[in-house]
């Protein structure tokens, strides 16, 4: 892991201690009120305001951009957010009054797949004046803060610039205001950066998981007095040194991981420690232990929507499909891993019309279509939750074609059978031997989150 991937991963913990430090606190709590009388609410005096300020949404908003929803459960459809409460699946908003007339939005995340506040522009905007400049905006934590919360800037996926922000607020419940370097916004895995010139969607703030919050003030600054979530130089904590601070470490991909902890290995799911004779194929835990093959084994698929987010690879088909990790050059020798397993965290929102997914390995004189371990509702039920599963790597592959794997894991359903099939995973990882207390009928565990 390289200095760079250490001090963001850093950063992002220290601006937990920062976040604070910047924001007015005196916002009314009360839905739809104004602030009571002697409060100054911010807005009034706005953070980080002067010239060059494009402020998008908030108090004395001089763009032309309206506030929206946007819910995986329901399409992924858009509802405008208006002072008329708008309820989704996996969202709802309205507007409030703080400092102004319907100048934030109070904005509920169940948890029920992914739900998305954004600004959207009546035209593209170019932006392209503040590549080096910030995106600012204050936010009040109503609930605990779900451990991924990113925002972006979108031109519809996958053109996608974003930067995690969960680990830079302290969950006070008090107003926090968060200053971002948009220089340090990054594609994640799958997809392009962002092209400032034309921006049809200048602020997107999403999670899976579930999140109550308020919002208000959001603006596009040239330059700030106020301290960032992370140095636009470096992309690391201001004060930090990456040569003595060992921070966390981010995975492949430091805009994508939420962090891990280097003595426990957790990222998603709580990704348990890999050791030294482990190889990881895709991860979002602390890796440095084991050998890294991810780069080796990236994530396709064909037939369905596929997206890789968070470290977190979800696959949805209205038909016959699969999802994979591996190329047409891949050929590592996998051989170590015969008599071992294949560890990954599964989850399935629906098997369709599949009575089971089909999980196997492809050696490069493959594909295996013979070997294959089935996994039907018996084993994950398609109920949304998070399961850790162990599978005999013999059941995955002919033991014969492990010295040279094209593809490290393959899912798919029963052919011509796929129609409505959605499902995760993460945390792949191959191990040299079986679990002593490993059962074939039980190879799946529920994860408690």
């Amino acid at each position: 892991m390289n200095a760079t991937q250490k001090g963001l991963l850093a950063s992002l913990i220290a601006a937990a201690l920062l976040s604070g430090c910047g924001g007015d606190e005196n916002i009314s709590s009360i839905n739809g009120s104004e602030t009571p009388p002697g409060e100054t609410p911010p807005g009034e005096t706005p953070p980080g305001g002067g010239d060059g300020a494009l402020l998008l949404f908030g108090v004395g908003a001089n763009a032309s951009v309206t506030p929206n929803i946007q819910s995986e459960k329901d399409n992924w459809n858009l509802q405008p957010v208006t002072a008329t409460p708008v309820a989704m699946t996996s969202i709802s908003a309205v507007l409030i009054n703080n400092a102004g007339t319907d100048d934030t939005a109070d904005v509920q995340v169940p948890g029920d797949g992914d739900g998305t506040f954004m600004l959207k522009s009546d035209t593209p905007l170019n932006l392209s004046k503040y590549a080096s400049g910030f995106i600012e905006f204050q936010l009040r934590t109503k609930s605990t803060v779900p451990e991924v919360l990113n925002v972006s800037i979108d031109n519809e996926y996958p053109n996608r610039s974003s930067l995690p922000i969960a680990s830079a607020l302290a969950n006070t419940g008090d107003w926090e205001t968060l200053t971002l370097p948009i220089n340090c916004m990054k594609p994640f895995p799958g997809a392009t950066a962002i092209n400032l010139a034309t921006v049809g969607t200048p602020f997107h703030l999403a999670t899976k998981d579930a999140f109550s919050y308020e919002i208000t003030n959001i603006k596009y600054l040239l330059t700030t007095t106020a301290k960032p979530v992370v140095d636009p130089i470096t992309c690391e904590a201001p004060g930090t040194d990456p040569g003595t601070d060992p921070g966390t470490d981010p995975g492949t991909n430091p805009d994508t991981d939420p962090g891990t902890d280097p003595v426990t290995g957790s990222g998603v799911n709580n990704a348990p420690a890999l050791v030294t004779t482990d190889t990881a194929l895709y991860y979002s835990g602390d890796k440095g232990q084991a050998v890294d093959r991810s780069a080796d084994y990236p994530a396709a698929g064909f037939g369905g929507t596929l997206t890789d987010e968070n470290q977190i690879i979800t696959i949805d088909l209205p038909g016959n499909g699969g999802v994979f990790l591996g190329s047409d050059s891949a050929s590592a020798d996998l051989s170590a891993y015969q008599a071992g397993t294949l560890q990954i965290d599964l989850k399935v929102s629906s098997y369709g019309d599949s009575p089971n997914i089909q999980i196997r390995m492809d050696g490069t004189a493959g594909p295996d279509y013979g070997t294959f371990f089935t996994m039907d509702s018996n084993i994950v039920p398609d109920d949304d939750s998070w399961y850790r599963c162990t599978l005999p790597v013999a059941a995955l592959i002919p033991g014969a074609n492990t010295n040279s794997v094209q593809k490290a894991i393959y899912m798919s359903g029963a052919w011509d059978s796929m129609a409505g099939l959605r499902f995760a995973f993460t945390n792949v990882a191959l191990k040299t031997a079986i679990p002593a207390d490993f059962d074939i009928n039980q190879p799946c565990q529920k994860i408690d989150l």
